[in-house]
């Protein structure tokens, strides 16, 4: 697998300088489970469904109220799917701003805040993908390639400890054709705990409707990986 994800490293680094350029109308505004610079058009809006392990499921709607400012809320339940009662998490606000575009001698630059973690739970309060929260992403466009790389504090506000809640992720999007991507990104790169390599699939049907599969975790023993499935829909108001 660790050979897989090196190969596919290479590809997405070396395929802008020989291939056509070629992007989706519809912002790829994240990677799998880290953001990108990239928001919604005014008037767009975005809602997706993510399906994670246990029987979870994480909602995100999406608002474009400038092409550059986005607002949107996040909800998950446990259980969803399989065994075990129904329970829900307090939903939470997002927001990302774009402060930069893109250009011949800059990156993007957008500061957001992603406050919900999802994935496995233990209790009283644990999930097995920390909270992004605040956090600060570059973005450069190359040809078919999107890469980024940020930093974030991981929803840690109070007795924040550099070398546990400080979150450094990377990844690229490598767009095959203007319907299919394929995603790579690696989450919490400091942490010997949390750091997490994971690959993506992301196939639109339409303009406005997506279909992803992810596996998470790479960096860990092959029993431990996670599938989620996710389906995106965007569309204007």
């Amino acid at each position: 697998m660790r050979r897989l994800v090196c190969t596919l490293m290479i590809v997405m680094a070396v395929s802008p300088f020989f291939a056509d350029t070629s992007v989706q109308n519809t912002p790829n505004i994240d990677i799998v489970d880290t953001p990108t610079s990239n928001t919604l058009l005014r008037g767009m809006y975005n809602f997706h469904m993510r399906f994670y392990e246990a029987g979870g499921v994480l909602t995100r709607a999406w608002v474009g109220f400038a092409n550059t400012f986005m607002i949107g809320a996040t909800f998950n339940l446990d259980n969803v799917i399989g065994l075990g009662t129904i329970s829900g998490r307090e939903p939470k606000i997002l927001a990302k701003l774009r402060l930069m575009d893109d250009s011949a001698a800059f990156p993007a630059l957008a500061l957001g805040y992603e406050p919900q973690s999802f994935g496995t739970f233990t209790p009283p309060d644990s999930y097995s993908v920390r909270p992004i929260g605040a956090y600060a992403v570059v973005t450069k466009q190359m040809g078919i390639l999107n890469i980024n790389g940020g930093i974030c504090n991981h929803n840690k506000w109070t007795n924040f400890e550099l070398n546990k809640d400080l979150g450094i992720f990377a990844g690229g999007i490598l767009m095959l054709n203007p319907d299919f991507a394929v995603l790579a990104e690696y989450n919490d790169i400091t942490s010997d705990t949390t750091n997490s390599i994971n690959i993506g699939f992301r196939y639109a049907f339409a303009a406005e409707l997506r279909i992803e599969i992810d596996v998470k975790g790479l960096t860990g023993a092959p029993d431990k990986y996670s599938r989620n499935l996710r389906i995106d829909y965007t569309n204007y108001f």
